[in-house]
């Protein structure tokens, strides 16, 4: 299947309280209209490993680590609720299962080109994973109130809705993301039916979409 037909859709780790999160399960295990990919969150599993670098001292690196592995046991837990969503690592098993699949970011996201911060989470990571598997679009399903319309991504950075490197990866990204509030399942269903993104398109400033085309142009 071509990757025109693809979707990554990051499950946001606050989700994993709330009740809506079988649902969305649900509805990415049944999509057939388009290939899809889940980038789990962190979860609180990711809570832990920040609760825990200020009283252990460990580095951003290896914080960085653990945040992958965080993402793995929230992803783990995932397939386990829906058995219809297989696990996968690699670029080739993300493209090529024929059900919908949940990324195990190691060892894959460890050579990713992203920094090695707590500013970058699974939203970048979901972007940069959506670049390099060719994906039409990146969804971020998230639990915070959304404009249903674009809106800037730095607006939302400032709101602490997405991550501070989200502008960026998405400049080197270059295809469409988009947030959908985590009890908008319903109208996301049909969107994924459709195979047209519902919520809120993120825009990019001004000056970051000048100089993006100015590199894809040099």
């Amino acid at each position: 299947m071509s990757s025109a037909s693809l979707w990554v859709v990051k499950l946001g780790g606050s989700l994993w309280r709330a009740p809506e999160l079988r649902r969305w399960l649900e509805i990415l295990a049944a999509a057939r209209r388009l290939r899809v990919v889940i980038v789990p969150g962190g979860g609180p599993f990711a809570d832990a490993v920040r609760d825990a670098q200020p009283t252990l001292g460990f580095s951003d690196r290896a914080a960085h680590r653990m945040a992958l592995l965080a993402m793995e046991q929230y992803g783990t837990a995932l397939a386990d609720l829906e058995p219809r969503l297989t696990p996968a690592r690699s670029l080739a098993d993300l493209r090529g299962r024929p059900n919908p699949t949940v990324w195990m970011p190691l060892p894959l996201a460890e050579n990713a080109d992203v920094a090695e911060s707590w500013d970058v989470t699974s939203d970048s990571l979901a972007v940069w994973l959506a670049g390099a598997l060719g994906a039409t679009c990146a969804v971020l399903v998230k639990s915070a109130p959304l404009p249903d319309a674009v809106a800037s991504v730095t607006q939302l950075v400032t709101e602490g809705i997405v991550d501070p490197a989200l502008p960026d990866r998405m400049a080197r990204y270059g295809g469409a993301v988009w947030c959908v509030s985590r009890d908008e399942h319903r109208r996301f269903a049909k969107a994924l039916d459709q195979g047209n993104p519902c919520g809120t398109h993120l825009a990019l400033p001004a000056d970051q979409q000048d100089a993006d085309q100015q590199d894809a142009d040099g």
